[in-house]
């Protein structure tokens, strides 16, 4: 079948390498087998109001004078409405509008974390694609090895997502709430095999398909946390991570996360503390983070 295309540029604020998005890609876990990462692109679906829509992001710039370009791949022509809101999720995505020289600027004055920025110079953050997916997967990964997590993962993206093929590869994309919606908890249950999961599954997706998602990203923190943590099925581990990697605040630290702590102890002699790194990063300590146990 032929499809339709939109090409277009993304602004990127610096620093940004975008060797480093694709390499922290190809090795993610969760979304490992769900796109096409090359070495210089990363090809990928997402759901936009019903319709499955493919997207090709490649580097158009340089580390210090960024941008990227995006190729749209449809079944149906897109209009530009339609259009606009997938460049923006793609940028939010691939985190392009994050600017990395305050965060830089701290970090070099670090003398345990340089190396690490060193290492990691021009990474951004890549995001969960959705909130639906982030919220679906923190329910799915509790208490649970990664393979099985990621085979009932599989199980929803099969029955409920959208699927699409460019170029002789077929990629899917993970179901939105509306899709989720209609969905009870024994259907969930039919679909992953797992009852206890299969509520939490079904509260997660109900209260967040009435949870206004710009209010997460914008509220202060806290009130952003106290909404989620309000949600059966998402706890203080659900919350942090719900924030951190599926919408972008980084102003907070799960000081309690166990990889975290294995990370930092590895670069940071123990009369450095967390709190005193939280002090230090400020509203980067997010950064941070991110970068320790990516390195």
């Amino acid at each position: 079948m032929a499809l339709y295309s939109n090409t277009g540029t993304l602004t990127v604020a610096p620093i940004f390498d975008f060797a480093q998005s694709l390499a922290f890609t190809r090795g993610f876990s969760p979304t490992y087998d769900e796109q096409v990462v090359t070495a210089t692109a990363l090809t990928k679906a997402n759901m936009l109001d019903g319709r499955c829509i493919a997207f090709r992001v490649e580097d158009a710039g340089s580390t210090e004078a960024p941008q990227a370009r995006y190729t749209l791949f449809s079944e149906e022509p897109l209009d530009d409405a339609s259009q606009q809101q997938m460049s923006q999720q793609i940028s939010f995505f691939l985190s392009l509008q994050d600017d990395l020289k305050p965060f830089y600027a701290i970090a070099q004055r670090d003398d345990h974390f340089a190396p690490v920025l060193r290492r990691l110079h021009g990474l951004r953050q890549v995001k969960f694609l959705t909130l639906c997916e982030i919220a679906c997967w923190s329910v799915l990964v509790q208490h649970r090895a990664m393979p099985i997590a990621r085979k009932m993962k599989r199980a929803l993206l099969e029955r409920y997502g959208g699927s699409i093929t460019v170029e002789g590869h077929t990629y899917q994309a993970f179901p939105t709430f509306a899709q989720l919606a209609s969905v009870s908890a024994a259907e969930f249950a039919d679909t992953i095999n797992n009852e206890r999961s299969a509520q939490y599954l079904y509260e997660v997706v109900q209260s967040l398909s009435r949870l206004d998602e710009h209010f997460l990203r914008t509220a202060p923190y806290e009130e952003a946390a106290a909404a989620l943590r309000a949600i059966k099925g998402i706890g203080p581990w659900s919350t942090n991570f719900i924030l951190l990697r599926g919408l972008g605040r980084m102003e907070r630290l799960a000081a309690d996360m166990k990889p975290l702590q294995d990370a930092y102890k590895k670069i940071y002699p123990p009369e450095v503390t967390l709190d005193q790194l939280q002090q230090y990063y400020g509203q980067y300590i997010g950064y941070w983070s991110f970068y320790l146990r990516n390195a």
